[in-house]
């Protein structure tokens, strides 16, 4: 009997309190002009182990990898390369909200429970109306060791208030290509689109 009232009171428990995760949701794929763009949605970008991170100050760091694949009966295949995007995620002035700041250093303010990305996949000539194509992503939310990586790209491309061209060009793909290994801490979330047609994609 007391095994069962344990149960109960851990199973309220768990309804009236839902954990937060982050989630992704491949919204829609299709081919504006003549570019394959996917529209994706971060929910819960910010977790609860980092809510305290944010509320005082500090910066979290998202990455989303994005893939276009072919359906195929024995191996799918790869349409493009994997498309990589780094944001920066600090709290807005508002604190409702967080600025959500890409490799650019373009900011928008976004709400904590979606946002979301538009992301540029490749050319629309690579998609056959008759083949099959699903989307797959894989995003990251973290915390990483900010100093050391801005001190290395000083180091290799020079700093970013006397880099030329090329430096600042160079500091932008060095942060944009960081990997997951290089998080101090993190939570990952994955997903794949349905099937769609390559009509689908590219239809007008």
């Amino acid at each position: 009997m007391a095994r069962r009232i344990l149960w109960a009171i851990i199973s309220v428990f768990l309804v009236a309190v839902p954990v937060e995760a982050l989630d992704i949701q491949v919204k829609d794929v299709r081919a504006s002009s003549r570019v394959v763009q996917a529209s994706v949605e971060l929910r819960d970008v910010v977790p609860d182990r980092f809510k305290r991170l944010i509320d005082e100050g500090g910066v979290l760091h998202v990455r989303v990898q994005t893939e276009l694949w072919e359906s195929r009966p024995v191996w799918d295949r790869l349409v493009y390369p994997a498309m990589i995007r780094m944001f920066r995620l600090a709290r807005a002035v508002s604190g409702r909200d967080v600025a959500l700041t890409d490799a650019e250093g373009v900011s928008v303010m976004v709400a904590k429970r979606e946002v979301p990305l538009i992301v540029e996949m490749g050319d629309r000539a690579r998609v056959n109306a008759s083949s099959r194509y699903y989307v797959h992503v894989i995003a990251t939310v973290g915390t990483l060791a900010e100093r050391e990586v801005d001190e290395v790209g000083d180091a290799v491309f020079g700093r970013a208030s006397e880099s030329n061209g090329l430096g600042s060009l160079g500091r932008l793909v060095f942060r944009t290509a960081l990997q997951v290994s290089d998080y101090l801490q993190s939570v990952s979330a994955e997903t794949r689109s349905r099937k769609l047609s390559g009509q689908e994609i590219i239809r007008p």
